[in-house]
């Protein structure tokens, strides 16, 4: 069998799920999903994206099969009979792969899907831990701007604080200046009202004293010329 052509057939290990859905749910019981993955899969999953890392991790396994008839000659058998094998074809299919290679048992199979599944765990593991990263990267990045625009804008709330007591207390001077201005009428009526009164009565003593030395001066010219 050609290498593209176990490429090929051996996708439907990884897509049967699309018809029956059986594949997926024993891949999910034999491993446990740690918290943060079950956090991630509650969210919405890109399908595009699962399918273009599944084919990386078939193209993956596909460049590292092991000599002779392995796990994955096995497994590609095992779909050429039937969709959903059942105990009897995985029989009939084991005694057809014996008269191949007469060395092989079920051990030898077991062994070989450890190999697998252990080159498929590193890889994706791999791939994770650099998600992980990146995210963590992103975090912090993310962070670094919030804390950023945290500190400034409490610098800007100091200074609108500041600020807003500046025109506090310049509007407490302007009415200030405002009820003094009011005053200032009131604190030099009295002052005006006192040298008014002083004028008049300068006017007032000069016209008597004036009429006075006029009377005398007429009885001077009158009585004594």
């Amino acid at each position: 069998m050609a290498e593209k052509d176990k490429g090929f057939k051996f996708r439907r290990l990884f897509f049967r799920d699309a018809g029956t859905g059986t594949q997926v749910k024993q891949i999910q019981k034999e491993e446990p999903v740690s918290p943060s993955i079950q956090q991630a899969s509650a969210g919405i999953t890109d399908q595009s994206l699962v399918e273009d890392f599944v084919q990386r991790l078939q193209n993956l396994i596909n460049n590292n099969n092991q000599p002779g008839f392995d796990f994955l000659e096995f497994t590609e058998s095992l779909f050429e009979e039937k969709q959903n094998p059942d105990a009897e074809i995985y029989k009939t299919v084991f005694r057809i792969a014996q008269k191949i290679d007469k060395a092989l048992t079920p051990s030898r199979l077991i062994d070989s899907a450890m190999f697998y599944k252990d080159l498929v765990q590193g890889a994706a593991d791999t791939e994770i831990n650099k998600g992980i990263s990146k995210k963590q990267e992103l975090q912090a990045e993310k962070d670094t701007e919030r804390n950023n625009l945290d500190n400034g804008l409490k610098a800007t709330r100091t200074k609108i604080q500041q600020l807003t007591r500046q025109i506090q207390e310049l509007q407490s001077q302007e009415m200030t200046m405002n009820n003094q201005l009011l005053a200032i009428n009131q604190k030099y009526e009295s002052k005006f009202t006192d040298i008014e009164k002083k004028i008049q009565a300068i006017r007032d003593a000069k016209e008597q004293v004036v009429v006075s030395i006029v009377d005398i001066e007429a009885g001077i010219k009158s009585n004594l010329s």
